[in-house]
């Protein structure tokens, strides 16, 4: 039994890395995966938590504040009894207990002005994560169109060397049959192992793509992993909208437009912080003091036993309520400074914000004529296919009835396959920017 329990370990292992290779990762799979496990995602989140807790602390700041204090001393020689405030010449200990509270009632709407600011800083945080994820999608998104993009060109260079393995063998026989010199095979098996070439230089670039995707992905690096490959990915003509019109739907969509607005907000708030510090402040103070010294008496007679702590302690208890107005005069241009920082902050924070609308719409205006240039540039390409394989077509009858010879055959071959690998090359180039197009409408980017 326990042999055979052996055996079937080899067996279920194989099992399961079949299973493994089996395993094909869609793009909305490698897209969740990176935003998990993308470090910067990550960081953006932790810096607004930090964002938050400086909003909960601004919160607090309009509760009282309550301190408790205690202290033990001994004093010896003469010295001041803290309880009577009577000179006393023996050594004693003395215990001191209070509890301070302080109310800020007014000091320029500072901390009201700071919470603003702190919920415009939390809030412009959620569109910073949203920016993150934005670039995260399209590196994903680039590198899966080139995994797809690394197998067409891939089954192409395998196709042109299984046409050329075939021609190799008819005209292996067209040769022995005296109908072909033998420069034809010399030149034929020259061109196959070209093909061979190509063939093996297109898997290291599909491999290369895996591997730039996974890194991307932030998943170790593994030959079992590979993409699913769309049934049919074609480039579909797409009704472009004027560059202004795409502009001004992506300045609603694109978090960064209205996370830097928000920003620009949060600065003024600083602002009004700052010039807060002009204003006096009004604070309200309490507070519940007692203390005990082994030096008080009872009477006329020192009897630290007789006079117990406790009862001491609730006999010397005292309060106080203070309400206190600080008006700021000269602060050695420390208010000014602030207030000064604080507008030059205002106008960066606007500068920011204009330049993130600028640095989009630029995006958007060159990728619209990317767009464009590539749908014509697809279209041409196509065509020239259509050309160049009808002449390779004629070619390869022409020189399979021995009427063309190898050098001019294999021309019109590698003309079919360049032309073959142009159009591939179009089409992703026209597929990528019509995706980012998309996106920058605030169209979900879909794979399939």
């Amino acid at each position: 039994m326990n042999k055979l329990i052996w055996m079937m370990i080899p067996l279920l292992l194989a099992g399961n890395g079949v299973t493994a290779q089996v395993k094909r990762w869609k793009f909305r799979e490698c897209l969740d995966t990176a935003l998990v496990h993308n470090i910067t995602v990550n960081q953006s989140r932790l810096t607004n938590e930090l964002n938050k807790v400086s909003l909960e602390q601004s919160k607090a700041g309009r509760i009282p504040s309550v301190s408790a204090n205690a202290s033990e001393g001994l004093s010896l020689g003469k010295n001041v009894d803290p309880t009577t405030n009577s000179f006393v010449t023996q050594a004693y200990h003395s215990t001191n207990l209070s509890i301070n509270g302080s109310y800020n009632l007014f000091n320029g709407l500072q901390n009201a002005n700071t919470i603003r600011q702190n919920r415009l800083n939390v809030e412009a945080g959620q569109y910073d994560i949203e920016k993150v994820k934005n670039d995260v999608t399209l590196n994903i998104t680039t590198g899966y169109l080139q995994v797809l993009f690394a197998y067409e060109v891939l089954s192409a260079a395998k196709n042109q060397a299984e046409v050329t393995a075939a021609q190799v063998d008819r005209t292996q026989k067209m040769v022995e049959a005296g109908k072909s010199p033998e420069s034809d095979l010399l030149q034929i098996r020259s061109q196959q192992a070209t093909d061979n070439l190509s063939v093996i230089t297109a898997q290291n670039q599909l491999d290369l793509a895996k591997v730039t995707l996974m890194q991307l992905m932030e998943i170790p690096v593994t030959d079992l992993f590979d993409v699913e490959i769309p049934t049919m990915l074609e480039p579909t003509q797409q009704i472009l909208n004027t560059n202004e019109e795409i502009y001004r739907r992506s300045l609603a969509v694109m978090p960064q437009i209205t996370g830097y607005t928000i920003k620009t907000d949060a600065a003024l708030m600083a602002q009004k912080v700052s010039e807060g510090a002009r204003w006096p402040r009004l604070t309200l103070g309490a507070n519940l003091n007692t203390n005990f010294a082994s030096s008080r008496t009872q009477g006329s007679v020192v009897n630290p036993e007789g006079y117990p702590f406790f009862e001491q302690i609730w006999d010397n208890i005292g309060q106080s309520l203070n309400l206190g107005l600080s008006i700021p005069i000269y602060s050695n241009r420390q208010i000014k400074s602030n207030i000064d920082r604080a507008k030059i902050n205002v106008l960066n924070a606007r500068l920011n914000e204009q330049n993130v609308k600028n640095v989009l719409r630029k995006n958007v205006e060159q990728t619209a004529t990317d767009l464009k240039a590539a749908s014509k540039k697809y279209e041409a390409t196509r065509e020239q296919l259509r050309a160049v394989e009808a002449a390779y077509l004629n070619a390869e009858k022409k020189y399979g009835v021995g009427v063309m010879n190898a050098t001019d055959f294999l021309i019109q071959k590698n003309n079919f396959f360049q032309s073959q690998s142009n159009l591939i090359q179009a089409k992703y180039d026209y597929i990528f920017k019509s995706k980012i197009l998309d996106f920058y409408q605030g169209k979900d980017i879909q794979i399939n």
